[in-house]
């Protein structure tokens, strides 16, 4: 009886060969399930990013429409905590995270207040930024595949044209500063439309998220005078004018771009016009020079 019993048992299991088949088959189906489920997630967080761009082209259009120029930023810069300011020498440590700017800004504070002159001094500056007038909330301002995109402490300076003067942040005038030079600016890494890291290559889409790079301006070159516009050629006069420093910039003018597709190959970008592109990663190559620092002069980019 007792030999019956263990024969019974023995033919009830499975032989390693039909293990072997089962852990075969079941990597094959992962194989194959495992790069789909990853499609499936990029192509709902690009469609998120895609939703975000929209929503920013109408924000300017309502913006230009309300101050007949565009803003100097999408969210906005860093604030330090000492002078309310975009201080580019201010510690890592002592910057307001985005959510505490963000109260800053929309928050009423008494002259007694300890935050009163950072308050006031933080609304100045936003009152030429969407937020918080024409987008309020802060994940518009995020790509979906942006790795900080939960925590909202994480600040990096990004080289930029700016119309406003480096020291007070208020409007330049000829008197304040007369010559235009780009700025090291305070931009928070949550944000990925105002800068976004560094493309250090378009061949295997590597970026460097340590390392931010200006991706919204009114200006992206010096301003020239008459005679210097004249002699630029026809290409470098069409680029001149795609900014939004102009009135009536083409509606081929780059207005934005995120990076942080590029690993997988794409860059997300909206026009003036109001479309928002998937790009090859690759297209950046066809600008005429690359950037210092790795980067490409993506506002080159014509739709």
């Amino acid at each position: 009886m007792t030999s019956k019993l263990l024969v019974r048992k023995v033919r009830a299991g499975f032989t390693l060969i039909e293990l072997l088949v089962v852990i075969a088959i079941i990597a094959i189906l992962a194989a194959i399930l495992f790069p789909v489920a990853g499609t499936v997630q990029e192509s709902a967080r690009r469609g998120a990013t895609m939703s975000n761009l929209q929503k920013i082209h109408q924000a300017i259009s309502a913006y230009e429409l309300d101050n007949r120029e565009y803003p100097e930023f999408l969210f906005g810069p860093a604030i330090c905590k000492a002078n309310g300011l975009p201080d580019g020498s201010c510690a890592p440590a002592n910057f307001y995270t985005m959510k505490e700017t963000a109260a800053l800004v929309t928050g009423r504070y008494r002259s007694t207040d300890p935050e009163y002159l950072a308050s006031r001094n933080a609304r100045r500056i936003f009152s030429k930024s969407l937020y918080p007038e024409y987008i309020r909330d802060l994940d518009t301002y995020k790509s979906g595949n942006n790795v900080t995109r939960t925590p909202d402490n994480q600040v990096g300076l990004a080289a930029r044209y700016s119309l406003l003067n480096g020291a007070s942040y208020l409007p330049r005038t000829a008197a304040s500063n007369p010559a235009f030079a780009p700025q090291s600016i305070p931009f928070y890494a949550y944000d990925s439309f105002d800068a976004s890291p560094a493309i250090t290559d378009i061949i295997s889409g590597a970026i460097n998220n340590n390392a931010l790079v200006a991706r919204y301006s009114r200006l992206w070159t010096g301003i020239v005078d008459n005679a210097t516009l004249d002699a630029l050629s026809p290409a470098n006069a069409q680029i001149y004018q795609r900014q939004l420093f102009w009135a009536r910039p083409p509606a081929e003018t780059v207005v934005t771009m995120t990076t942080h597709h590029v690993p997988k190959g794409k860059i997300l970008v909206l026009f003036q016009s109001g479309t928002a592109k998937v790009l090859d990663v690759r297209k950046l190559g066809q600008v005429p020079s690359a950037a210092p620092a790795g980067d490409y002069q993506f506002w080159q980019l014509s739709n």
